[in-house]
């Protein structure tokens, strides 16, 4: 229903219209009638009403002003002149305070019933409007973050023209006086600690919950905008003065020691050179996106700025066949500290000249290569190897953090080391035993010795005697002298031969250095030892 208000100095006319119009009919409900300008006023200030019915001519305030004054200060109540002054100057007045319809008396209820449906359907078409008009307006106020963000991220990407950007910040209520700017990224290094603290909590919210901190912190200070970017993370803009450095810097370890303390979440932070006018915002941006990229290098929960990477970057290059050599030399000896202590050291040199991730990669993938073509691998399993080794080639390029990857060198290298060490060990222990078994079938010939047996398994004398001894608790000659009196206790005991013939069949062509060497490893001579077991 729309609201009336009737106005008209003479009390017939207002009792005609009032009484031979069905308002409520025509969508409209009479609220009140009175009987000149100024008690006019003084209803539509307590209640302005949709549409007001006028005369012209009336005592202390006629039509036309009673018109003005609505034109000036009720806008939203449209007005309708009812009179009987048919005056181009009247009529022009109306027309200036945009009066809706100038009628004139004497008017019948039938023409009085068409002028309101045509004016309630002026009134349903202004309603109408305004009602799309407030659900554009709602609409746009719930999409203003989303507005903003779009309008933020186009910024720092440099897809805004520098003529449109004042006119935007202020269409989206962006905050950025300056007159320097910069730009810092704030990403989380594992959400698995905030996601384990319930069944609840979900990715979704780690991000939105660090963007929520970030922003109240941001705010509190009044020190820029943020906004999230599209991979989640979220992105700060600070404003400042010449000498703002300093505060961000703090502003971003608050932000850091907040996500861990309310979140328990690490988070590590990029932080772009200052820059001194928002055109060039994407420059600062670009610099947090290139720190943060070290943070493959230096680890996570850091606060990575751009200006300190730039002044300790050094022109230094890694030596990798240098540490290759000593890794494989840490390996060959199976020195599990060496190998994990020349990691260490590798891992250092690539943090020390500061190079991005793709040309740590690089080097990385050096050293595996350089170490692999430095062992002879020959003799494990080839299969295995290259399985092991390909994998450890699939993780460099999963992990996170250059710490991370050095966990998986140590492991590949020590396992290397383990099989290495496990194959040799095999060998030298089939070496042995082929030695023994050398002596078994040969220990009866005299002419045996080091050499031959060094011979015989293609073996240097030094290296055999190592393992051999390793392996058995004896020297060959000990190992041959044993079984030579083993089988000379044998024939002694079972046999009638004589001291000189036993001698000869177990390898001494000297029956005097047969009788000392039985002597010295039974206590007793060969005729002695005869006498006591047969």
């Amino acid at each position: 229903m729309y609201k009336v208000l009737l106005v008209d100095d003479e009390a017939l006319i207002r009792e005609a219209i009032s009484e031979n119009i069905p308002w409520e009919d025509l969508g409209y409900r009479l609220t009140a009638s009175c009987k000149n300008g100024r008690e006019a006023m003084e209803i539509i200030r307590k209640d302005p009403p949709d549409l007001l019915l006028t005369d012209i001519n009336m005592p202390y305030m006629d039509g036309i002003e009673l018109a003005r004054l609505v034109y000036e200060e009720y806008q939203d109540t449209k007005v309708v002149i009812i009179s009987g002054y048919d005056e181009f100057e009247y009529a022009k007045q109306a027309v200036k305070y945009q009066v809706l319809e100038y009628i004139l008396k004497p008017i019948t209820p039938q023409e009085m019933t068409e002028t309101l449906l045509r004016i309630r359907a002026k009134l349903d078409e202004k309603r109408n409007q305004e009602a799309s008009i407030r659900k554009i307006q709602g609409a746009y106020s719930r999409n203003l973050p989303v507005l903003r963000g779009r309008f933020l991220n186009s910024l720092l990407l440099g897809k805004v023209d520098a003529k449109d950007i004042p006119g935007k910040m202020e269409d989206y209520r962006v905050s950025l006086q300056g007159p320097c700017y910069m730009t810092a990224i704030v990403t989380t290094d594992d959400l698995q600690p905030f996601l384990q603290q319930s069944t609840e909590y979900k990715k979704d919210l780690a991000y939105f919950a660090v963007y929520n901190i970030a922003d109240e912190i941001v705010k509190r200070n009044q020190c820029g905008e943020t906004l999230q970017s599209v991979d989640e993370s979220t992105v700060l803009i600070f404003q400042g003065n010449a000498k703002m450095e300093e505060q961000v810097l703090k502003l971003c370890e608050e932000i850091q020691e907040s996500v861990k303390k309310y979140l328990n979440l690490a988070c590590s932070i990029g932080i772009g050179l200052c820059v001194h006018s928002l055109e060039r915002l994407n420059e600062s941006y670009a610099d947090a996106e290139k720190s943060l990229e070290f943070k493959f290098l230096l680890g996570p929960g850091q606060v990575i700025y751009a200006k300190n990477l730039l002044e300790n970057r050094t022109r230094l290059d890694v030596n990798v066949p240098r540490f290759a050599n000593a890794l494989v030399l840490e390996i060959k000896a199976d020195h599990r500290e060496g190998i994990r202590t020349e990691i260490r050291n590798f891992i250092s040199s690539l943090r020390e000249i500061y190079v991005a991730r793709n040309r740590s990669i690089f080097y990385i993938q050096n050293l595996i290569l350089s170490v692999m073509n430095g062992l002879d691998t020959t003799s494990l399993n080839e299969d295995k190897i290259f399985s092991q080794e390909q994998d450890l080639f699939h993780a460099i390029y999963q992990k996170e953090h250059l710490s991370e990857i050095a966990q998986e060198l140590t492991a590949f290298c020590e396992n290397l080391a383990e099989s290495l060490h496990d194959e040799k060990d095999s060998y030298c222990k089939k070496q042995a035993l082929f030695a023994l078994d050398y002596i078994e079938k040969n220990y009866w010939d005299s002419s045996i010795s080091l050499n031959s047996v060094c011979n015989y398994l293609a073996m240097s004398t030094s290296y055999f005697s190592s393992i051999f001894k390793a392996y058995t608790g004896e020297t060959f000659i000990e190992a041959l002298t044993k079984k030579r009196i083993e089988k000379a206790k044998s024939l002694l005991e079972h046999t009638t031969k004589k001291s000189y013939e036993i001698a000869d069949e177990v390898g001494y062509s000297d029956p005097h250095y047969f009788s000392s060497a039985f002597k010295k490893m039974t206590g007793m001579t060969p005729t002695e030892y005869a006498k006591k077991v047969r």
